[in-house]
């Protein structure tokens, strides 16, 4: 019995080698990333995608969404800094200046570590721009109104006085094409 022990033990211990080799004791590192992570990716796409097709509700739809089911996740804070630079977008029709500057400030009030802080704050920066420059530009369009009416009338006299000098010249040339055309009907001696 012994000798039977002694020979089935190299056999057990080469058995759990051989079998312990086959079996992998650690997780994949998909399985060990949260699914914000693995899903972000895709997310992202779909937004992106959606967004290049002008299509930039459905973006945001994407990114709300996201946000939604992976609230606290890092990559939930990013879904808020790309739902702010889509409605940023110039050709995005209903994004405002005001829902951007809210999303950005959201972002930058969020506790925990924020990777696009920088970018985040120059989003912001760029969105007070946009809406002061429109805001000048709604003032002076408002200016230039007053200012072409004022000088409309002015112009238009001026204008008046110019037909006015020019129809008396073109009424002279008239008159003296009218003479030498009849000193060109008589007939010659």
């Amino acid at each position: 019995m012994r000798r039977l022990r002694a020979a089935a033990l190299p056999l057990l211990v080469a058995g759990a080698v051989a079998g312990g080799a086959c079996v992998n004791p650690t997780p994949r590192l998909r399985e060990q990333r949260p699914s914000s992570q693995r899903n972000w990716p895709a997310a992202l796409s779909a937004a992106q995608r959606a967004a290049d097709e002008g299509r930039y509700l459905d973006a945001d739809r994407e990114l709300l969404l996201f946000r939604r089911l992976h609230a606290g996740s890092p990559e939930a804070q990013e879904s808020v800094f790309w739902r702010a630079l889509y409605k940023l977008d110039p050709r995005n029709q209903a994004g405002t200046t005001e829902d951007v500057v809210t999303l950005v400030d959201t972002l930058l009030l969020a506790h925990g570590a924020q990777p696009r802080r920088a970018e985040a704050v120059v989003v912001r920066r760029t969105a007070l721009l946009i809406d002061s420059l429109r805001h000048e530009a709604e003032l002076r369009r408002d200016t230039v109104v007053v200012r072409d009416t004022t000088r409309s009338v002015a112009r238009e006299r001026e204008l008046e006085a110019q037909v006015k000098t020019l129809q008396d010249s073109l009424n002279a040339t008239l008159a003296e094409l009218e003479r030498i055309r009849k000193r060109l009907a008589q007939p010659r001696p």
